[in-house]
């Protein structure tokens, strides 16, 4: 029953490594005290001239694997770099990129007005 757990972990974890790609998941050692979930940074802009961007978050003792999992997909969602990879997968013309640029100019606009009203 232990070593099925364990080769099922073996085998959770490679496909971690897998989908992470140019992300990582950093699990702590057994003897360290478990720290609060850190996300890199986040609020950091993704750029053309920095495409590597590294995703961590920390797995607490006794924490579910899906949970970690849940909070990984957040934190790479959040960090836009996927969105990146995505938009240069192909050649995109400057008149093209002006208007994709505009569009989330006005998305941005829109998403602080209803943040705006909500808050009053």
């Amino acid at each position: 029953s232990r070593r099925l757990l364990q080769s099922s972990m073996k085998v959770v974890l490679l496909l971690l490594a897998i989908v992470a790609q140019a992300a990582a998941l950093v699990i702590p050692a057994a003897g360290r005290m478990p720290l609060a979930p850190s996300f890199a940074p986040a609020a950091a802009a993704v750029t053309m001239k920095d495409p590597v961007v590294r995703v961590e978050i920390e797995i607490e003792n006794g924490e579910p694997l899906e949970k970690a999992l849940r909070r990984f997909r957040k934190a790479t969602n959040v960090s836009g770099h996927i969105r990146l990879l995505r938009n240069k997968r192909t050649f995109e013309s400057a008149h093209d990129m002006k208007i994709r640029k505009s569009k989330e100019s006005l998305q941005r606009l829109a998403r602080a007005r209803r943040a705006q009203r909500a808050r009053q």
